[in-house]
């Protein structure tokens, strides 16, 4: 099976909503009951807009059936840091039927290059800390611990 990786249009777009769809249902489910698995069909539709038209939206296609996507652009830099231009891979899923098949790696290298042509110096992204099956995806691709994140709910 040959995958095909090209930019997403905005015929993609529901496409992304419904893999975005169960990409937060599986994060809800696995790893974080906060996520809101409704949100790529309520609110998320001027996001994936936005990120076709002005940021980096990528499909990956087999056979004429959308199996993944990665969205991503660039991002506000922290003030503190010395760094000019930071990119951020926001979120990426490929479908459980089509994995180890190297899309997602094939989705990164693509979101690399598209950070190069915008002379983006640094990418970043967010794993859930319970998923370590996507920590490792990332570390393998070239992507170094950088942060770790807390939160405590309040009774």
């Amino acid at each position: 099976m040959e995958v095909e990786i090209r930019k997403a249009m905005l015929k993609d777009l529901k496409h992304i909503q419904d893999l975005n769809h169960r990409l937060c249902k599986k994060e809800h489910d696995e790893f974080d009951d906060t996520i809101n698995s409704d949100w790529p069909f309520k609110n998320g539709e001027e996001y994936f807009k936005e990120r076709i038209e002005n940021g980096c939206a990528l499909i990956a296609v087999i056979n004429d059936k959308h199996v993944g996507y990665l969205v991503g652009g660039i991002v506000s830099v922290e003030y503190y840091r010395k760094v000019k231009i930071v990119a951020e891979l926001e979120n990426m899923f490929v479908d459980d039927r089509f994995r180890n098949m190297k899309i997602g790696t094939k989705l990164c290298e693509k979101f690399s290059e598209w950070c190069k042509n915008n002379k983006v110096s640094r990418i970043k992204t967010v794993v859930s800390a319970g998923n370590v099956k996507g920590q490792n995806f990332y570390r393998k691709s070239g992507f170094k611990d950088y942060s770790i994140s807390f939160e405590k709910e309040i009774d």
